[in-house]
């Protein structure tokens, strides 16, 4: 056997044999589930999504294709330009993002489902209590899903790969993807509709708070995670 596929095999356990648990199989699928109802409960306010799922959202919207598949997609695009920053970074580990974009997809058709019964309020209080209410599920769906320590998610994928290739750090690459998803979000509902439904007063709320609601959960249940998952 070569040395490099040698290496390739002691990569692999490394990075994912030896992370394979019914654990932590189960801690990230429910940060997924968290994370897709948030996205649900925060479209039905009408002010607006999270950044990052902004463009699907409005895909969505625009296409009448069903979110969950729009978000896949848009993974799976992500995962393509992770390639065409750093072809020779990519790793074989890489495209196991895939698996992460159908099962997030998959998720936030679930999500969809489930909060069907849930219509858009008219007062604009209630809207914003449906941010608010949204904004938890997210953050606490983001913290089961990055201390689960498995596979990431095409978007987080994307920044480490912008990070790593031009030594930016990794907090200014994530404000610069936010706010080139969110440009990109308004650019295409003004040119379809002259509105800018999917971007509004929402998306800066969950950009600047689902990272300050995380802290104090990672602060009182991180060490109960990590002794429950076995790390």
């Amino acid at each position: 056997m070569s040395t490099e596929k040698q290496t390739f095999k002691s990569r692999f356990k490394t990075e994912i044999v030896d992370k394979l648990s019914l654990k932590r199989i189960v801690i990230y699928c429910l940060g997924f589930f968290l994370i897709a109802i948030g996205i649900s409960i925060s479209a039905k306010s009408s002010l607006g999504v999270s950044p990052v799922n902004s463009v699907p959202y409005t895909v969505s919207l625009l296409s009448e294709i069903e979110q969950g598949v729009c978000t896949t997609g848009f993974f799976i695009i992500l995962i393509l330009v992770q390639f065409l920053i750093s072809p020779k970074d990519f790793s074989p580990f890489s495209f196991l993002q895939i698996i992460c974009s159908f099962v997030f997809g998959w998720f936030v058709t679930l999500a969809n489902i489930c909060t069907s019964f849930i219509s858009t309020p008219e007062s604009y209080i209630l809207k914003m209590l449906y941010i608010i209410i949204s904004l938890f599920f997210v953050a606490a769906g983001v913290f089961l899903y990055v201390n689960s320590d498995f596979l990431p998610l095409p978007s987080e994928g994307v920044m480490l790969t912008f990070s790593k290739r031009t030594k930016v750090p990794f907090h200014i690459c994530k404000i610069s993807f936010d706010c080139s998803v969110v440009v990109i979000t308004a650019a295409i509902f003004l040119i379809a509709t002259g509105s800018l439904h999917g971007v509004r007063e929402g998306t800066i709320i969950a950009a600047v708070f689902v990272g300050i609601i995380i802290k104090p959960i990672a602060k009182h249940f991180l060490n109960k995670l990590k002794a429950f998952i076995g790390d």
